[in-house]
C-alpha cells in the first residue's frame, strides 16, 4: 500500500515537472519566435529604404552619371 502510494507520488512529481519544463520550452520558443520576426521586419525596413534611395537616384539622370562613377559594375 505505501509502495503504491510513493509510485502514484513519484508519478504526480514526474507529470509536474514535465509539465514545467513544456510551458518553459514554450516560452522559449517564443522568444526565438518574436526575436526572428524582428530581425525580418528590420530587413525589410533596410530592403525598403535601400528600394527609395535607389528610386530617387535613377530619377535624376544627372545622378545616375555621378552614381556609376561609384559603384562597381555587376
Amino acid at each position: 500500500m505505501v509502495g503504491a502510494r510513493l509510485q502514484l507520488y513519484a508519478l504526480v512529481a514526474l507529470a509536474f515537472v514535465a509539465g514545467i519544463v513544456g510551458i518553459y520550452m514554450t516560452g522559449v520558443q517564443r522568444g526565438i519566435d518574436r526575436q526572428r520576426t524582428k530581425i525580418d521586419r528590420a530587413r525589410l525596413d533596410k530592403i525598403g529604404q535601400a528600394k527609395e534611395i535607389e528610386d530617387a537616384v535613377n530619377a535624376d539622370p544627372h545622378l545616375v552619371d555621378r552614381a556609376r562613377q561609384w559603384l562597381r559594375e555587376e
